[in-house]
This record gives structure tokens, sequence and C-alpha cells, in this order.
């Protein structure tokens, strides 16, 4: 792991984002960028001093955003770490992707709600915009999680298409943790497979990653969300692994099961795109 980006406001949750980020780096010696987007056109940087001065509000925002950054920056905590801040108008998906492409992070951490407060500060949040977009992986954490927790990381996923190109994306991450690894697959009425076939499927997936030691698990439940809910609180997992698709189109209240996990579940969601 070379890089990681972290999408900033100087909240409590993005705090927490950044707290996981120094530790990660630490171990894997990677730097880290931590990313403000303030509201302004996108082309804000590219307009004549000139014309800018023509629009105080979004001047003071870009003035505003760079000494938040410059202080934030000079915390103790990064000491060690190899960090740069980043300010950019525009909006924060777009922004959040352009910046992940640019310095080829392998890696987006970001502050998420989720289960005890509002839908609505969960329906259409930045967290849920990227994941549903990004090819690299994001790690959704909750207020107050403490990275040193994680022991214990669950790769949830159907075993039906393949998963090498996704697995591979988080390599790092899961050597980084040190924690250990279980491949789960919920196994439902509506969807129902003899777990021999689903221990193939399993084995096919360790054999391509002879390096990593992991586990097979097959767990039964009424759907998938509620299975993977409860197979997380029963076993105290820290961190549950869940490969997505592109959900673009989609309405922001159409919740995929990565979605519904982020918001109910207790502990962090990494998300991976196949």
């Amino acid at each position: 792991m070379k890089s990681i980006l972290i999408p900033t406001d100087f909240s409590d949750y993005a705090l927490t984002a950044v707290s996981t980020g120094i530790a990660l780096a630490k171990k894997t010696g990677a730097e880290l960028f931590l990313l403000h987007i303030f509201s302004a056109p996108s082309d804000w940087n590219r307009i004549p001093v000139e014309k800018q001065q023509e629009h105080p509000e979004h001047e003071a925002r870009m003035v505003e955003a760079e000494v938040k950054m410059d202080k934030f920056l000079k915390n103790k905590m990064f000491k060690g770490v190899k960090t740069t801040g980043i300010t950019r108008p525009g909006i924060v998906q777009e922004e959040v992707m352009y910046v992940a492409k640019l310095y080829k992070c392998n890696l987006i951490i970001m502050g998420a709600h989720g289960t005890g407060e509002s839908h609505r500060y969960f329906i259409g949040s930045h967290a849920q915009k990227v994941m549903r977009t990004s090819p690299v992986p994001v790690l959704s954490v909750k207020k107050d999680f403490k990275p040193a927790s994680i022991k214990k990381i669950v790769f949830a996923a159907n075993f039906e298409e393949s998963l090498s190109q996704p697995f591979g994306k988080i390599i790092s991450f899961l050597k980084a943790t040190g924690a250990s690894l279980t491949l789960l697959y919920i196994n439902t009425p509506s969807n129902f497979k003899d777990t021999p076939s689903v221990r193939k499927a399993m084995q096919k997936l360790m054999s391509a990653f002879p390096d990593i030691k992991m586990k097979g698990e097959v767990y039964n439940a009424m759907d998938v969300e509620k299975g993977m809910l409860a197979y997380a609180e029963e076993n105290k997992t820290q961190v549950i692994a869940k490969v997505t698709h592109n959900r673009s189109k989609r309405a922001g209240y159409d919740f995929g099961i990565t979605e519904a996990l982020l918001f109910k579940s207790k502990v962090p969601v990494l998300s991976v795109m196949v």
C-alpha cells in the first residue's frame, strides 16, 4: 500500500478516518493524502485572480479551506507519517475520484454516519456516493472507531464470479492489519447452495492467494444482509469486507446490500468493486 486518500471536512467522523489512515500508514509506509473540498465552481483554480475577486464568497471559502488544512497538518498525530494536504473546489464525489486516480491511491478512508442516526444523514451522503462508484476500495468507519482493534475481518461474497481481481485490491490492507480473515457465504432460502459447492468455490480463491491465511464459513440466514450482521456480531468481527457493483444510476434511497451494511453495522465496512 503506497498511498491512502482521506476526504475530510474536519468533523469528528473525518477525524476517525484520519486516525485509521495514520495507523495503516505507520504499518505500511503509505503516504496520506488529505482532501478537503470547498463549495465553488470546479474550474475555480483556473479562473484569473481578477475574476475570482468578483466572487468574494468563493474566495473566502478557498482561504478558509487552506487555513484549516494548514492548521490541521500541524497536529502532532501526523509525526512520522508523510502527509500531503489538498484543498480543491467542486463536487465531493467527483473530486475524490479525480484525486484518487491522480495519486494512484490504493485505499480511500471515509467517516460515515450510521445506525442510531437519521436516514437523512446517510442517504445521499458523500460516503454512500463514493462507495457506489469508486474503483478503489473504500473503508468507511464510524465515529470513535479504534483502528488498533482490528483483529478479525470477514470477506463476504456469493463466490459465483471471479473474485481474484477485487480480492487482490485489498491484500495490502489485510496484511497491514494482521487480522485473521474469514471468507463468508450467507446461505439463504432464496439462494441456497450445498456446503461442499461453496467450500469448493472458496478453495479456488484461497489457492489463488496462498500467502494469505484464511478460512471459509457458510452461515444460514433468512436474508444476506441480516446474516452478515448477525455473523459479524456473533464472531466479534471488526471489519466487514464486501464485494460491490457500480450503483451510480440507482436512487439514493435504493440501498444495495453493502450500503445497508454500512448504515446498520456497528463496525467499519470495506467495499471493493468487482
